[in-house]
């Protein structure tokens, strides 16, 4: 005869409880169930598991070594059941995700590891995209959710706000401008270092407008990356979204200049990150995703 599943859980109670009772009982069996289980799985294995005492039963060391083995089997089992169950719900298969560099890189690539770990049956895979491809891949169900910078211009999709992600205006800690009282001119006549993806730079620019900078010298550079790392080095200022230089800010290799923003302008300067989906398209596999990973509707814009 060979182990059962049940019985390394009964055994696994009693090693917990150090009670037949108390264990038969956690596992909503009778005591007499759980004895005949016990005396079963030692005919077996050809050795006592527990020494019976008066005040409880204890482990012998053949227990100890069975332990983790037991652990294991169960643990295992308990997966399978998840994984098939998961399957049954609609929680499983692929999750495409597309997002714009901002939220790919700084938010979900970080948060996309943990959910792949508590639902191994789902296999997320985020695509970095500029916001009208990852808009056209939602529409198009080559992708199940999209992050953009935007509220959709479709209206057949769902959208809310989801992440505040303001611009802020960055420099080198050894640039003049934090040592002097800058003034508008000065700032008009910096050298700024732009985005090349034409929605980012014209935000910013706008951004700048709000606060009455009128940009003159552009330095363009293709990744947020390359961007930082000549600002860095002080080759201009830049605008750039909070959520890309939040960690150099604290660490204190950028500096963030000149924080209030012109009150008239304040809509202008406000920027959000927005889910996109069909209300349709994998009702289930969304709503797990949006809860476990912490993306909910912004409270207030």
């Amino acid at each position: 005869m060979h182990i059962t599943l049940r019985q390394l859980e009964i055994f696994l109670g009693i090693y917990d409880q150090k009670s037949l009772s108390k264990a038969a009982a956690k596992l909503c069996v009778t005591t007499s169930a759980a004895s005949q289980s016990l005396k079963e799985l030692e005919r077996i294995l050809g050795t006592e598991l527990f020494e019976r005492k008066s005040n409880g039963l204890f482990p012998t060391d053949a227990a100890s070594a069975l332990l983790p083995l037991a652990t294991l089997v169960v643990t295992k089992a308990s997966e399978i059941e998840d994984i098939f169950a998961a399957r049954e719900k609609g929680l499983a298969g692929k999750l495409i995700i597309g997002a714009n560099r901002a939220c790919g890189i700084y938010i979900l690539s970080r948060r996309l590891p943990e959910f792949k770990r508590r639902y191994p049956t789902v296999d997320p895979i985020l695509l970095i995209e500029d916001n009208e491809i990852v808009e056209a891949g939602v529409l198009a169900n080559r992708m199940d959710i999209g992050f953009i910078s935007r509220p959709p211009v479709d209206p057949s999709l769902t959208f809310f706000p989801c992440f505040r992600d303001d611009f802020v205006l960055i420099a080198s800690p050894k640039s003049p401008y934090i040592s002097v009282e800058a003034t508008t001119e000065d700032f008009c006549l910096a050298t700024w270092i732009m985005d090349q993806e034409a929605t980012v730079s014209d935000a910013a620019k706008r951004w700048l407008l709000a606060q009455g900078i009128t940009v003159s010298n552009i330095l363009t550079m293709n990744t947020m990356g390359a961007i930082k790392r000549a600002v860095q080095t002080g080759l201009g200022l830049a605008v750039m979204p909070l959520l890309s230089v939040s960690e150099e800010i604290r660490r204190g290799d950028l500096v963030e200049l000149r924080k209030e923003v012109n009150p008239d302008h304040k809509k202008e300067s406000s920027r959000c990150i927005y889910a996109i989906y069909k209300q349709e398209h994998l009702p289930a596999l969304r709503e797990l995703f949006f809860k476990e990973c912490n993306i909910s509707p912004l409270s207030t814009l």
